[in-house]
């Protein structure tokens, strides 16, 4: 009898993941989707219950609607999945096809995107495939980038700014979040630079998001390389006419948006 108790223990237990998690998944996808809107290129699977010569898909067109045997079009963007299965049923008890149908709608392919540009880790083109806050597709994205500015921009359809905030100060939740809508065009941009070239341990491009000394912006470059002179340090800078200037500094000067420091070589 225990052998018995034991093997029907393990069955149970071995049947428990692929029954449950299914159900799991589902539900917590239906969650994540309850509030999102159908969208232009959407393409959904319905699925009538106990009347599966009535199941299919479509697609949402450009017009909003989609076409479905028996029923015509209906209009879909702008409505949830449960609120189209509704339109759904009703349509079908209307043309007299079935007296009390159950209708389930799914969204099998997203069409709602959003391109995120700029001082972003991993710019591109995303799919919404739930409702998402502004926050939420810039972790997407990567992130902001070392080097990302004071502003990001949302622009809608129509070319016209929805948002222009302090990006960093929104990822501390400074400022109000917003809701990311479909062809949403999202654009961080770039913060202040310098250059750093010469006899340092590493040259390149720096961000200047701070008031930073040469010292300070040397240090960033891994400090002075042993042929490289703390004291023969030049500054390039452009004017507001566009003229490049060249100068001395010393290690206390402050340095400015798009400067060229270059650290000279030792003399022996």
């Amino acid at each position: 009898m225990k052998k018995i108790i034991l093997a029907l223990a393990l069955a149970v237990a071995a049947a428990s993941p692929s029954t449950v998690q299914p159900a799991a998944a589902k539900e917590s996808r239906h969650a994540a989707l309850s509030g999102r809107r159908l969208v232009m290129s959407d393409v959904l699977q319905v699925t009538v219950l106990n009347q599966p010569e009535l199941n299919g898909s479509a697609r949402v067109e450009p017009d909003g609607s989609i076409a479905l045997p028996y029923t015509g079009r209906l209009r879909a963007a702008g409505r949830t999945e449960s609120q189209l299965a509704r339109d759904v049923e009703q349509a079908l008890r209307a043309a007299q096809i079935v007296n009390e149908p159950h209708v389930l709608i799914e969204v099998t392919t997203f069409g709602a995107q959003v391109s995120i540009l700029g001082a972003v880790n991993l710019p591109g083109a995303y799919t919404l495939d739930r409702p998402q806050t502004l926050t939420q597709v810039l972790a997407k994205a990567g992130g902001l980038r070392e080097d990302s500015g004071a502003a990001v921009m949302v622009l809608r359809r129509q070319g016209k700014i929805k948002l222009r905030c302090d990006a960093k100060s929104l990822l501390r939740g400074g400022v109000d979040n917003i809701q990311i809508e479909n062809n949403d065009e999202i654009y961080v941009e770039q913060g202040s630079i310098f250059y750093l070239y010469g006899y340092v341990n590493k040259p390149g491009q720096y961000p200047l998001n701070r008031e930073m000394s040469v010292l300070q912006a040397v240090a960033a470059g891994g400090g002075v390389a042993p042929l490289g002179s703390d004291w023969r340090i030049e500054i390039k800078r452009k004017t507001s006419d566009g003229v490049t200037e060249v100068s001395r500094v010393n290690l206390e000067d402050p340095v400015r948006p798009d400067d060229v420091i270059v650290v000279n070589e030792r003399i022996f």
